[in-house]
């Protein structure tokens, strides 16, 4: 009989620890789409963020048919681009979980090339026919950097981040037509669960 009320008030125990957890402190997940980029360059995001204590959190993001900053953001024809993301983010706001003012370092793996219309037609004699200029650049590369940035939550389940980071390119890079600089803004929208 013993046996029967330790497993009992065992079981007691583990289940009012259960309930005294509060909603936020389940919340360790967030997903986010950039949709800047989206309507910008026609770059398709997605991002997990996997919040850890302290304010901290870790940030990884795709990008599809990415583009290299916002070059020629009106004129691409065509992407294959494909960027993978991971940033560190330090929150400062002591008042708010995971929430307010962030800096993050960053570094990004991008593969692929991007096709834009110069704009520039021209009459090719030889062929009797009009000629659309177009520039394929290669917009593969690793670059690293860091970036900062606000975050507002809702309803303790939304959010809203605004965000700019700077990143150089590192080891080769083609820079005949891109610099080694690249500049990037973001306004994501997400749902932490």
């Amino acid at each position: 009989m013993k046996n029967y009320v330790l497993i009992a008030l065992l079981f007691l125990g583990i289940s009012s620890n259960a309930q005294e957890q509060t909603e936020a402190d389940i919340k360790k997940s967030e997903i986010s789409t950039n949709l800047l980029d989206l309507v910008v360059a026609g770059t398709l995001n997605v991002n997990y963020e996997r919040l850890f204590e302290n304010n901290q959190s870790l940030f990884l993001g795709v990008n599809l048919f990415d583009t290299y900053a916002y070059y020629d953001a009106g004129y691409i024809e065509k992407s294959t681009a494909f960027t993978l993301r991971a940033a560190y983010l330090v929150y400062f706001s002591k008042e708010k979980d995971h929430a307010g003012f962030f800096f993050y370092p960053q570094l990004k793996l991008r593969t692929g090339e991007v096709t834009v219309d110069d704009g520039y037609f021209f009459y090719d004699g030889e062929t009797d026919n009009f000629v659309e200029d177009r520039f394929t650049y290669d917009v593969s590369g690793v670059s690293a950097g860091f970036g900062i940035g606000h975050k507002w939550m809702f309803n303790n389940k939304f959010t809203l981040m605004l965000n700019g980071d700077i990143a150089r390119n590192l080891g080769n890079f083609d820079t005949d037509y891109l610099d080694n600089i690249e500049l990037r803004f973001a306004v994501n929208f997400g749902y932490r669960f």
